[in-house]
């Protein structure tokens, strides 16, 4: 039996032009700008190596999780705010999550290797126990982790390669160094659904070249990924930004699975 889970109306984000941190002035360009045709040998393998180093040492544990989506269109209008806290298991691929979608919808999310559970609210209505295929669950929204997956973040910050490095900063009270990069146009379509990737593709021509996504990426003195965020923004139009703050690494994860008896399989997009 199935039944289709409803999901909630949002802005949707297809794509974007992004500066990025364009008032900012990285090490590299610093160096470049002091030392000439001797900064020529750029550093960005040897820090995107690093940032690659610890966002595999973060799939390699596990993490609270807060990520924070903000979605935006026009100016005047109010940007909308997606909250899923969770906690995860990276090595073993499972976690749980609690989405909210400011006032409209809330739903508990738990994820396993092999499928995705939801449950919840949506206005007035009220959402049991279903499940889709994790390798069902699509990106409908760009800079939207399907199923608020965390594991999808850390995936495309790691298929970046022009990392700088901007320094030192504290993130949840943990000193880190923070690292810059353009987010490739491979990242940025990661699992996206065939509607979502064709509005890519045909903004990507529009544009005629790569849409200027960025990652940032904020590893501590244990050389661990602690928070990545996601950004694009077309000035005066449409912005999206997620933020995902990892803490408590290590720390174990209990995962319940809801019962097979209890939970319906979907066709449906992904809630939550």
């Amino acid at each position: 039996m199935r039944r289709r889970v409803p999901s909630v109306a949002m802005a949707c984000v297809a794509a974007a032009l992004s500066s990025g941190c364009a008032q900012q002035t990285s090490e590299s360009e610093a160096q470049a700008a002091g030392n000439g045709s001797a900064a020529a040998a750029s550093p960005y393998a040897n820090y995107t190596q690093a940032v690659r180093a610890a966002v595999q040492k973060t799939r390699e544990t596990s993490a609270r999780t807060v990520m924070k989506t903000e979605m935006g269109t026009t100016p005047g209008e109010p940007t909308h705010t997606i909250t899923a806290k969770g906690a995860h298991d990276f090595a073993r691929n499972s976690g749980t999550v609690n989405s909210k979608v400011e006032d409209v919808a809330e739903f508990d999310l738990v994820l396993t290797p092999e499928r995705i559970y939801v449950r919840g609210t949506a206005g007035t209505e009220t959402v049991p126990w279903s499940y889709t295929g994790r390798a069902d669950a699509k990106v409908q929204h760009a800079l939207r982790a399907p199923g608020n997956d965390p594991a999808h973040l850390l995936r495309q910050a790691s298929m970046s390669s022009e990392y700088d490095r901007f320094g030192t900063e504290t993130v949840a009270g943990t000193a880190t160094t923070r690292y810059h990069a353009p987010l490739s146009h491979k990242a940025l379509v990661l699992n996206m659904s065939k509607e979502m990737l064709g509005k890519s593709e045909q903004l990507r021509d529009m544009l005629g070249g790569e849409i200027p996504a960025t990652a940032d990426v904020w590893v501590d003195k244990q050389q661990r990924a602690v928070q990545i965020r996601l950004s694009m923004n077309i000035p005066g139009a449409v912005s999206s930004t997620t933020t995902l703050t990892l803490t408590d690494l290590g720390r174990a994860v209990k995962v319940t699975v809801p019962t097979a008896e209890g939970a319906l399989d979907s066709d449906a997009p992904l809630a939550g």
